[in-house]
């Protein structure tokens, strides 16, 4: 990890994402970050309620 003492850079992440078989870098800002955890919370709460969306789980009968 490179340290500049003398930019004030706002936080990021990096990660390794592959498409069509290729690993390429991702840096991913704050903003970037928040939507990816939002984005596997709702697919994996999808998951656990058999394929169901939220909004047809939420329903009364």
């Amino acid at each position: 990890m490179l340290l500049d003492r003398f930019a004030r850079r706002d936080l990021v992440v990096k990660l390794d994402a592959t498409r069509n078989g290729a690993t390429q870098p991702v840096l991913l800002d704050r903003i970037r970050l928040d939507r990816l955890i939002y984005e596997l919370t709702y697919a994996r709460l999808v998951m656990m309620t058999k394929g169901q969306y939220l909004e047809e789980h939420d329903e009364h009968p």
